[in-house]
């Protein structure tokens, strides 16, 4: 079956990303994209002491003056926003800070992100009325995202027996959110990683492993990240989190690698043991290596001659 015309335009770059010469032109291909942030310029203005500089000027003006304390979400599909409202359910949340993620594989209307935020906030103003709901935006490094999930896949395979790029992708997102949280002053970032899904669907990126994984990178990286709905397997209990009938899968950007750590039976064809043996031996590693190369204003070739570095080494030990 032929794949989409935008899925194929979309794949195109992600094995050239961490080439110096095209990083300085990538950009132009997401200028479609609302509220767009990136996250190697996060990282240059919290160095001058400016961090909300960098965020979106209808963002930032809401953070200014947001009621605290400020909780960080996860913001796309259903479970991120489920998660939300779990937790609203039962801690304190003066200012929700939904933050989304440019992926490449991602294709579609990104206007459904509006419109999943508009829902959003109506709830809340129904059901926590006393919680301020900032705008959204949307974080972006897809050069970090093709270091972790496209430049060593080779070498990755043969190191471990396996690979997706959906555990690096997900990492991806909590490696830019530790540096927002402590740019925008959040005291928890809440994510919406569900183990098991319809028909009993298990996927590699949201097994208790890598969400293990996820929250050891955050808390080394001085974030508290909670994970909700992780345990949740009802569709009433979702119901009832979410009010109006959103059903899995719908209002969300899908994307072209979906399903790539199942087999033709729909089962998760990798194990618990090689998804801990990555994240420890390779993705965690390598995402704090990252945000530090962001902080030390690390771009082009500058930042792929370390990253290649650091993967030797890395490698070195798993071999």
């Amino acid at each position: 079956m032929r794949r989409p015309f935008e899925a194929l335009v979309l794949q195109v770059p992600v094995m050239l990303l961490p080439h110096a010469g095209f990083l300085g032109h990538y950009h132009k291909m997401y200028d479609h994209i609302p509220r767009l942030v990136s996250f190697e310029d996060l990282c240059a203005a919290a160095g001058r002491g400016a961090g909300l500089d960098a965020l979106p000027v209808e963002v930032a003006r809401v953070l200014r003056i947001a009621p605290k304390p400020l909780a960080l979400t996860d913001f796309a599909g259903r479970d991120s926003v489920a998660a939300a409202m779990v937790w609203m359910e039962h801690n304190e949340v003066g200012t929700l800070v939904p933050v989304g993620d440019l992926v490449p594989t991602r294709y579609g209307d990104w206007s459904v992100y509006e419109s999943n935020w508009r829902s959003m906030r109506d709830q809340i103003s129904r059901r926590f009325p006393s919680v301020t709901v900032a705008p959204w935006f949307v974080m972006e490094d897809v050069a970090a995202w093709g270091f972790l999930n496209g430049r060593y896949i080779n070498e990755l395979i043969t190191a471990f027996g396996f690979f997706t790029p959906c555990l690096g992708c997900h990492l991806h997102f909590y490696m830019m959110r530790a540096v927002l949280s402590s740019v925008i002053g959040a005291e928890v970032l809440i994510s919406g990683e569900k183990e098991l899904h319809r028909d009993g669907k298990r996927k590699a990126n949201q097994t208790q492993v890598a969400v293990d994984s996820y929250a050891r990178f955050s808390q080394a990286q001085g974030v508290e990240q909670r994970f909700p709905i992780h345990k949740v397997t009802s569709e009433k209990d979702m119901g009832r989190l979410l009010g109006d009938g959103w059903q899995e899968g719908e209002r969300q950007l899908p994307c072209v690698n979906s399903g790539n750590d199942q087999g033709l039976d729909g089962k998760l064809r990798i194990t618990e043991d090689q998804i801990r043996a990555y994240m420890d031996g390779f993705a965690v590693p390598l995402a704090t290596h990252l945000v530090r190369f962001r902080k030390e204003g690390l771009t082009g070739a500058a930042l792929q001659s370390r990253v290649d570095e650091v993967v030797g080494g890395l490698l070195a030990e798993v071999y």
